[in-house]
């Protein structure tokens, strides 16, 4: 019964499963990183929107690069979404 209460408070996640980051703008992209914590770092992982003719689209974005703590994850994968970003635009959704 406990546990059942902890995961009702957010006192417990699932293995993998980490707290949110806070949505970040660029141009007009938006990007949420989702690094998780894995064996050798965490990933660089984060889901790019954008409204385009009214549809909101996305991109799970992913990369093999690893990082050593959460805060260098997430600094890394917004570094790595720009840069996608201003070399694709909006490609990245096809």
């Amino acid at each position: 019964m406990f546990d059942f209460l902890k995961k009702l408070s957010g006192g417990s996640r699932e293995s993998g499963e980490q707290a949110a980051e806070p949505a970040t703008q660029y141009k007009d992209y938006t990007i949420v990183p989702a690094p998780r914590e894995e064996s050798g770092g965490w990933t660089t992982e984060a889901t790019i929107t954008r409204v385009i003719d009214g549809q909101t689209r996305t991109h799970r974005f992913i990369r093999a690069d690893r990082a050593g703590s959460r805060d260098g994850a997430v600094e890394l994968t917004l570094n790595k979404c720009r840069q996608t970003i201003d070399q694709l635009g909006d490609r990245i959704f096809n």
